[in-house]
Parts: C-alpha cells; structure tokens; sequence
C-alpha cells in the first residue's frame, strides 16, 4: 500500500511541477524548484535514517525533517512575500502545517508515530493541487481581464 501511495504521490508531484514549471510563471518556477527539492530531501532522509533507526525513526521528534520543512516553509514565504499572486500564500500555509506537525510529537513524546507521519505528509497534495488550481486561475484571470 505504501508503494501505491508513493507512486501517486510522486506522478502528482511531477504533473503539478511540470505544468508550474511551464506555466506558473517565476512563482511556478522557484515553487518547483522548492517542492523537488524537498521531496527529494525528505525522501533521502527518510530512506537513510530509517535503515539505521527503523524502529524509532517517526516515535520521536523527526529533526533533519523538521529541518527540510522548515526550510521549505521559509523559501515558500519569500516566494509568497515577493509575489503579487495569491496561490504562493496558500502553499506556504499548507508547508506551515507540515511544519508545526512536528511539534505534536515536541509537545507529546508518545504521539502515535503513524500519526505522526501521515499528518506530516498529507500536507503536500493539498499543496501541489492549490499551486496548479492557482496558476489556472491566474492563467484564466489574465486572460480575460488582461491583467498581469
């Protein structure tokens, strides 16, 4: 099952960056940029760490992925705070949420560690669909109205 969650998760995350990339202008662009990157990261961290630590890796705290998503949070911002668009400020609310999900585990140290992990990830689609659905609407609204 994890496989085929895995598999959506990667053919969504390619699809949404791939119409960013040609379509979102310099926001769709860095935002790609961002998404790969962290994706990326998070998935080396996670297949790194888990062969060392299986058994603990998500019963406590997660810090070189809390670092990744803080990271990734704080490059979404300056993307949302440069841009004129309003999808960058939805994709940085949603990476926000994977960032304080990690201090569930902070504030309870025996917070279910399948939890733990679903809620830090989940936040990601809700991310990519907001990021397409905005560029479209940007996209859709420029053209009907000629603004830029």
């Amino acid at each position: 099952m994890s496989m085929l969650i895995a598999i959506l998760f990667w053919f969504l995350c390619l699809s949404a960056c791939a119409y960013a990339l040609v379509l979102g202008g310099w926001e769709g662009r860095w935002t790609t940029l961002v998404v790969l990157l962290a994706a990326l990261g998070t998935m080396a961290v996670n297949r790194w760490t888990s062969a060392y630590q299986y058994e603990t890796f998500w019963a406590s705290t997660n810090m070189m992925v809390l670092f990744i998503d803080a990271a990734t949070f704080f490059a979404m911002f300056v993307i949302a705070g440069v841009s004129d668009r309003w999808w960058p400020i939805w994709v940085a609310a949603f990476q926000l949420n994977s960032v304080v999900a990690h201090f569930a585990t902070m504030i309870d140290p025996v917070f279910s560690a399948l939890v733990y992990q679903g809620y830090e990830g989940l936040w990601a689609i809700p991310l990519l669909l907001v990021m397409v659905l905005g560029i479209y609407r940007d996209r859709m609204w420029t053209a009907r109205y000629g603004l830029a």
